[in-house]
């Protein structure tokens, strides 16, 4: 939301599409349990053997819902894994992504805005970690790289577009002392990333 209402008030010559995938995370009587097959938009099924592993499966059905607006780049940023806060603490936000232009073009960014962002691979050698029995995949990989598990259950959502994952479980909030509450990242990042994308199309329609 701080991305979009910044690109608003710069009055950016860019087309920008926020979606936000939220949910209330509460038990009810619909709830999911382990051992549950759920029906994602795509129409890819999914076996629950982790019920924390809950907004992968909120964000995998906003992934597929972008489709309907034919995007250029996909980014996606989540509080998705505590996995990442083990990898990279709380001074860099985890990158996976399927194109290495678009790894590039947001650590570019990040690092003039210093908001910056650390690529982890997302080789299909991780892949096979999400097998499941009874479903297309399973929501959890199991303990170990469980950052990139996380994002290589997103990219089966993700085969139409270019597409960029952050992880902001690390950098999203400072949990105690005087700084305590939220941080503000991957706004820098994100609203640097457009300014950049935005000077290119201006220069491309100048040629």
């Amino acid at each position: 939301m701080g991305t979009m209402h910044a690109m608003a008030e710069m009055d950016l010559p860019i087309n920008v599409i926020g979606v936000i995938a939220a949910a209330e995370n509460m038990p009810s009587g619909k709830a999911t349990k382990p051992g549950d097959i759920v029906t994602t938009m795509s129409g890819q099924t999914v076996e629950i053997l982790n019920t924390d592993a809950e907004g992968r499966l909120v964000l995998c059905d906003a992934l597929t819902y972008v489709e309907r607006f034919k995007p250029k780049t996909v980014v996606d940023i989540a509080t998705l894994t505590g996995a990442c806060i083990v990898a990279l603490g709380h001074s860099v936000s985890g990158m996976l992504t399927n194109d290495d232009e678009l790894a590039s073009e947001i650590t570019l960014a990040g690092d003039y805005a210093d908001d910056r962002a650390w690529r982890l691979p997302l080789w299909d050698d991780y892949q096979e970690l999400l097998d499941s029995n009874f479903a297309d995949i399973a929501n959890i990989g199991g303990p170990a790289a469980g950052t990139i598990t996380a994002a290589c259950f997103l990219s089966r959502f993700t085969k139409e577009y270019r597409w960029a994952h952050l992880d902001i479980a690390g950098t999203a909030w400072v949990s105690g002392g005087k700084e305590k509450g939220a941080t503000g990242r991957c706004v820098p990042l994100l609203c640097q990333y457009l300014l950049n994308q935005a000077a290119d199309e201006i220069a491309d329609d100048e040629e």
